[in-house]
């Protein structure tokens, strides 16, 4: 992403000269970086240290469509082989280097359940298609477990390098078929191509926020707007310098707004992101041309936001990898211990500019096309191997065995009279288990992958039954991910009552008149769904319903502040519910929500202490606040019909502590989420509650 254009030129020039070295520039890439850095350290004063990122798309659009323009120019068309070979010298020497180190930072300081995610991330980011995957990932739920990944900062080199391979195709396609008028035609094929990105990324952004960041597609634009300041500069540059310098101070003022104002509650990318974009372009057209006596360059042009500015790449490959090992071996980073972190990366960073990135770019073998493009191919090569050992290395890791299915008795211990004296959560090895803490996280019921749980950012509205079709009780479960952990249990018991049941969930959406949001961004395809699935089952007219909710705070409707996302609105939401289906003469079951454990990856605790697994137990009293059951108590004691269930004993046994196994089973997969192996062994327990919450109506004793 932060690739560097030109070396210092050899004869003095104007540090404002358009085609030789632009000081500007490289200081602005220095803001750019050190706000990407600052805010990965978490500074809390640079909310908005992002849109460093978005700095560095303009500028790299406006630098590499003015080298292909000025091709153009000289040559009457465009070297594509000359131009891929340049990018391949200036980038992956460093890439390859920083990628292997990010296979070794996952090897031996992540958690090894993360081997196959973190290793087909590098395999991508190796391959430039990084950010499709962590966009996908982003919207998949049951990715909860995915830690940081070492190498998610190449989303943003994805996205540059999917633009270095298209862009020349699309200038040469255009400089053929336009011919004399191709710098016309470029101007008209670039704007049309900006204009459709920048309307799909404020939709998209709304709509599914999570993808949205990532993907290319909102993104394109950013680097089009640097593109066509390269092509209109001719005629740009010509503004008196008076204007072109105040231009300048206010886009640089835009960068640094953009940079402390903004934060996790902006729409991202969005009609905010004109601001540091726009910016970025008007102190770039400050430094063209004559010098601009007055302009940002006086501030940008300094040694030291120079050198950093040259050092930028290297920087940013660097810091994260760093940022994220150091959260392996010592856990969350405080404020001072993130920038000591990243200042301490620079010291690799400034190793592999002097020793790597900058030999490779100047060593006589590579100075042609095909011996530089060969060994870029070679760098990727060796980056995907790095990437393919990690994903190898996961089936060599030790573990417990896996238990049978006589041994993984699960709940059903807890009303074992063998077992009546164990105290579980002093339990400090066992023999086997099911899952294998390598396996837990996949330990899910089939409605999870099957389509019928819902997305959390997909439109889209599904119902799934089971059972008999034609029988004359209905059951639904309907809720979240919370409420679908408890499928396999459910489905068998209404399967043997001769009862139909209906799913109806949607990931991260509670079934609830509130809104979430995530990140602090409202989600609108929940804000849809719930009505929905309400209404739906209203006209299912079902015997008994049972929905669970993990959430504790929501907006009301038509709440729009941060200050407004409160637990009373989420009760009042719950409440809503409850009574229309009450009303409705519908028998309302709420399960109340499992209690978080004390490590959100629950898997991973349990393969680092397998000798230990105390190591791994949660106290009930600090875990069932951070839950949703809080909120569901208090709604039923508004809304009195109801009949709640509480499944907390089956997983904190003694009323104190949660233990990670019971029964040789392992009890949460990720976050406070089940195993589907756990909850199907407690279907008994599950089928009593249900009896007794249903007067006997659905279950038994």
């Amino acid at each position: 992403m932060f690739r560097r254009v030109s070396a210092v030129s050899r004869h003095r020039e104007s540090p404002a000269t358009s085609k030789g070295f632009r000081p500007d520039i490289e200081g602005l890439r220095a803001v750019a970086v050190l706000s990407v850095l600052i805010y990965h350290a978490g500074l809390a004063w640079v909310p908005g240290g992002y849109v460093g990122v978005d700095v560095f798309f303009v500028i790299s659009g406006f630098l590499i469509t003015s080298l292909m323009v000025r091709e153009v120019e000289r040559r009457g068309r465009l070297g594509l082989a000359d131009f891929w070979a340049r990018r391949a010298r200036r980038l992956l020497p460093a890439s390859t280097l920083a990628l292997v180190f990010s296979a070794v930072v996952a090897l031996v300081c992540l958690p090894v359940n993360n081997r196959k995610d973190f290793g087909g991330d590098i395999v991508s980011a190796a391959l430039y298609v990084v950010n499709w995957r962590l966009g996908a990932r982003e919207v998949d739920y049951l990715a909860e477990n995915v830690g940081s990944s070492p190498v998610q900062h190449y989303w943003s080199l994805a996205v540059e390098e999917q633009f270095y391979v298209v862009w020349p195709l699309l200038i040469a396609a255009v400089v053929a078929l336009a011919r004399a008028r191709w710098r016309t035609g470029l101007l008209v094929t670039i704007t049309a191509i900006s204009v459709a990105s920048f309307v799909f990324s404020l939709s998209y952004a709304v709509a599914q926020p999570g993808l949205a960041f990532f993907v290319s597609t909102t993104r394109i634009w950013e680097l089009g707007v640097g593109a066509l300041l390269a092509i209109a500069f001719p005629t740009l540059v010509r503004l008196p310098s008076a204007l072109r310098a105040v231009l300048g101070w206010a886009g640089l003022a835009l960068i640094a707004y953009s940079v402390l104002e903004l934060g996790s509650t902006t729409v991202w990318p969005g009609t905010a992101t004109l601001m540091p974009v726009l910016g970025t372009a008007a102190a770039i057209l400050a430094g063209g041309g004559l010098t601009v006596r007055w302009g940002p360059g006086l501030l940008l042009g300094l040694r030291p936001a120079v050198w950093i500015g040259g050092l930028s790449y290297s920087l940013y490959l660097w810091h994260w990898p760093f940022l994220v090992a150091a959260e392996g071996l010592w856990g969350h980073l405080r404020v001072r211990e993130g920038l000591l972190v990243v200042l301490a990366s620079a010291i690799p960073a400034w190793l592999s500019y002097r020793y790597v990135e900058t030999p490779f770019r100047h060593l006589p073998r590579f100075a042609l096309p095909r011996p530089a493009l060969l060994a870029g191919a070679a760098g990727m090569a060796v980056s995907t191997v790095a990437g393919l050992a990690l994903v190898a290395s996961f089936s060599l890791v030790d573990t417990v065995d896996e238990a049978s299915a006589d041994e993984a008795i699960g709940a059903r211990a807890l009303q074992d009279p063998r077992f009546a004296d164990t105290d579980w959560a002093a339990l400090r090895s066992v023999d086997a288990m099911r899952p294998s803490p390598l396996d837990a996280y996949t330990d899910y019921p089939g409605i999870n992958t099957d389509g019928c749980v819902v997305k959390r950012e997909t439109e889209a509205y599904e119902t799934c039954e089971y059972g008999d079709p034609d029988a004359e009780r209905t059951v639904v479960l309907v809720g979240d991910s919370k409420a679908a952990q408890w499928f396999s249990p459910v489905r068998t018991i209404a399967e043997d009552a001769g009862w139909r049941l209906v799913v109806v969930a949607k990931n991260g959406c509670p079934f609830a008149a509130s809104t979430l949001l995530k990140d602090n961004k409202r989600n609108p395809s929940c804000e849809s769904w719930q009505p929905w699935a309400l209404q739906t089952i209203e006209d299912l007219d079902p015997d008994v319903v049972v929905t669970v909710t993990r959430h504790s705070q929501a907006l009301p409707p038509g709440g729009t502040s941060t200050d407004d996302y409160t637990q009373a609105a989420m009760v009042d939401g719950i409440v809503e519910y409850w009574e229309q289906l009450v009303g409705d003469g519908i028998t309302v079951v709420p399960i109340l929500d499992t209690p978080p454990p004390v490590s959100a990856t629950v898997p991973d605790c349990v393969q680092e202490h397998l000798d230990d697994l105390t190591q791994c137990v949660s106290l009930k009293e600090r875990s069932v606040p951070r839950s949703g059951a809080p909120r569901q108590l208090e709604a039923a004691r508004r809304v009195p019909e109801v009949r709640i269930v509480d499944m907390s004993d089956v997983l904190c046994p003694d009323g104190v502590r949660c233990p990670p196994v019971i029964g040789n089973v392992l009890v949460y997969r990720g976050g406070s989420h089940l195993t589907d192996t756990y909850a199907r062994s407690a279907t008994s327990a599950l089928s009593a509650r249900l009896a007794r919450a249903t007067d006997g109506l659905l279950g038994s004793a």
